[in-house]
């Protein structure tokens, strides 16, 4: 049975679970403008405010050792990017991806050293993977466009839909270094129909990858999307009442 979470007039979403399950991510507009709060898992407790902004911005991912939130960042000269933003100390945001191009959608790797993100900066939205915090450069690993990335929680393998509406999986290995990055040929699991189509906005996370990699929960849309038809008569008369 579902359970309210917040309870704020605002409207409340994008939200990520922490590595340990004890707290919730998510973004608010409770103060105008879409910030980042989270809250204990539990329910206890207050919304505590993460980050302010006068730019709209949201939560993606969350480190695995729980130090680090991975953000969307909408800035009006550059777009989406992505930055991380400390849960402890002084919580001091950084930017990871700040470019002409739009980056959204970014994934920690599970040992932390690279981030998986979709980007338009080829024309359209393909993956791509860079080493976090870096140096170093990037590799795509979508082929033919590719959105809405996820890490296998073994490391090795990376999940992205197609611009066809088809669950990908791709190869990756990350050699200790993390500097450089060898992926398989990306091949199609099954086809999906996403609520909204592949690229639905850049805000919804569509589908989630159980740990052992072999499970999907996806927002999938009707199959049969036609409404049923409507017949109007018209100079109906009701039969007389006896």
């Amino acid at each position: 049975m579902p359970t309210r979470f917040t309870f704020d007039a605002a409207i409340d979403g994008w939200s990520v679970w922490s590595p340990d399950g004890s707290r919730v991510a998510f973004a608010s507009n409770r103060k105008s403008v879409f910030n980042s709060y989270w809250k204990l898992s539990s329910g206890a407790g207050v919304d505590e405010l993460l980050l302010e902004s006068d730019q709209v911005s949201g939560p993606n991912d969350w480190s695995s050792d729980g130090r680090l939130l991975l953000f969307r960042n909408i800035d009006p000269k550059t777009g989406m990017d992505l930055w991380v933003l400390p849960v402890s100390g002084e919580k001091k945001p950084f930017p990871f991806l700040k470019t002409p191009f739009e980056e959204r959608e970014g994934q920690f790797s599970p040992d932390g050293k690279w981030i998986a993100y979709q980007s338009n900066e080829s024309g359209r939205f393909e993956i791509y993977v860079q080493p976090f915090p870096g140096p170093g450069g990037k590799f795509q690993v979508s082929a033919n466009g590719g959105t809405q990335s996820r890490w296998n929680k073994n490391g090795k393998e990376i999940f992205y839909v197609s611009l066809d509406s088809k669950m990908m999986a791709v190869l990756v290995k990350l050699p200790p270094d993390g500097r450089s990055l060898e992926t398989g040929t990306p091949a199609a699991l099954f086809p999906v129909r996403l609520a909204g189509g592949p690229l639905p906005g850049p805000y919804k996370q569509q589908y989630d990858v159980s740990a052992d990699g072999q499970r999907f929960l996806v927002n999938l849309a009707a199959a049969d999307g036609a409404a049923s038809p409507i017949n109007i008569i018209y100079n109906w008369k009701p039969k007389a009442v006896k």
